[in-house]
């Protein structure tokens, strides 16, 4: 067995980054930048008014009050074509251009109207209620960096910067494929010897949330010949995971079968529970990652090793995630060789600290439990004895590339 930090190590060396390709922007939600974004315009792209109200030359209003000429109006998406003069004004609205001649705004509250005689009460500075052009950016700017996960205010600067595509990472073609004789699809009459492939609709739901594109095999049955004709559809996808058969029982033969297509193994069993029996290869350039069949097993080894293998063929730079904590809600008795994964809730206590609560039974079938959780609690292997009170490592589990 290797030890978790090791089979990442390995993993995230062997899977391959995905091709770019230019996607229109709506689409772009989640997705990775495949390199450098440049503006084609500033922002905004003149001097333009802040408020409702009148464009003038601030020297004018030293010594208010003071009354000015209107001459016309300048309101957003047009444009004044004068020169203002000396003694005149404009009326201006939010988001319009600033005439030329102009280079201050007096909101419409300090100022009143009679016919075309514009009173101003209080005097401006230079540039009052003006933001002046190029103030968030200035064309040419490189504003976005390839490697950036493209939330929705990604895309808003994106089209500001006048950008109706991007060019961004592909996304990793994940083909997956549940095992087993006892497996069947939900829906179905179930006789006493089946289980649903729950792990199936899991993984679907995994790699999206990871950037990724499922592409569901199926169930295949415990014969070596199912098994081959199942793997055919992997073979032009960037990775396959497998769910079941990789221990050592006598219907367990995903390995042999991936073999016989010319798997070479990079690791096998990770000393980690639950989810010691994980392998990992490669066919050719196909990355195979497969899973043991018990549900909470496979949502862990999604967490920790599938996210790192599709962040990483996005060009997701994976090596500074933040590290949490929890202060421990109970004793726990000492650890063994294997890194142990704890399911547990979190509460705040009083002054904002967060509390780890692991549940009572941690059997890695229990998947209400696991849907429940909020964090792993994380033990390393070994670990002595950790009473109430101390900080403990946590994996939170949220997060997505989708995001606001």
């Amino acid at each position: 067995m290797i030890c978790v930090n090791e089979a990442i190590k390995l993993l995230t060396e062997n899977v391959t980054l995905t091709d770019a390709e230019v996607v229109p922007l709506k689409q772009c939600l989640g997705r990775v930048l495949a390199e450098d974004v440049i503006s084609k315009v500033s922002h905004p792209p003149c001097d333009v008014s802040s408020m409702d109200g009148y464009a003038l030359k601030a020297v004018e209003t030293r010594n208010p009050p003071v009354t000015l000429k209107l001459i016309g109006e300048s309101q957003a998406g047009g444009y004044f074509e004068q020169t203002v003069k000396t003694g005149e004004t404009v009326r201006i609205f939010t988001g319009a251009s600033l005439p030329r001649g102009t280079d201050a705004v007096q909101i419409q509250e300090n100022a009143t109207r009679k016919g075309d005689k514009i009173t101003i009460y209080q005097s401006v500075s230079t540039n009052n209620f003006v933001r002046a052009a190029g103030m968030d950016f200035i064309a040419g700017d490189t504003i976005l960096k390839s490697g950036t996960i493209l939330t929705a205010r990604h895309l808003g600067l994106a089209a500001a910067m006048n950008q109706s595509t991007l060019c961004v990472r592909k996304k990793p073609q994940v083909a997956i494929l549940a095992t087993g004789n006892e497996v069947a699809l939900p829906g179905a009459d179930l006789a006493p010897s089946k289980i649903i492939s729950s792990n199936t609709f899991a993984l679907h739901a995994y790699v999206i949330a990871m950037g990724g594109e499922p592409i569901d095999l199926g169930i295949a049955r415990d014969t070596l010949e199912d098994l081959d004709t199942s793997l055919e559809g992997a073979l032009q996808c960037d990775i396959l995971v497998t769910v079941g058969g990789i221990s050592v029982g006598d219907y367990d033969l995903v390995k042999q079968a991936l073999e016989n297509k010319g798997l070479k193994k990079i690791f096998h069993k990770i000393a980690m529970r639950p989810g010691k029996p994980v392998l990992f290869g490669k066919i050719n350039s196909l990355s195979v990652l497969c899973m043991p069949g018990n549900p909470v097993s496979t949502g862990i080894c999604s967490i920790l090793f599938l996210k790192k293998a599709l962040y990483t063929m996005q060009g997701i730079n994976t090596n500074n995630e933040q590290a949490h904590t929890a202060i421990l809600g109970i004793d726990l008795v000492e650890n063994d060789l294997r890194q142990d994964y704890i399911r547990a809730k979190l509460e705040i206590n009083k002054i904002g600290e967060k509390i780890a609560l692991p549940f009572p039974k941690q059997d890695s079938t229990l998947q209400a439990c696991f849907a429940e959780a909020d964090c792993l609690i994380v033990r390393p292997p070994h670990a002595p004895p950790a009473r109430a009170g101390e900080h403990v490592k946590i994996l939170l589990l949220n997060g997505s590339l989708i995001s606001l």
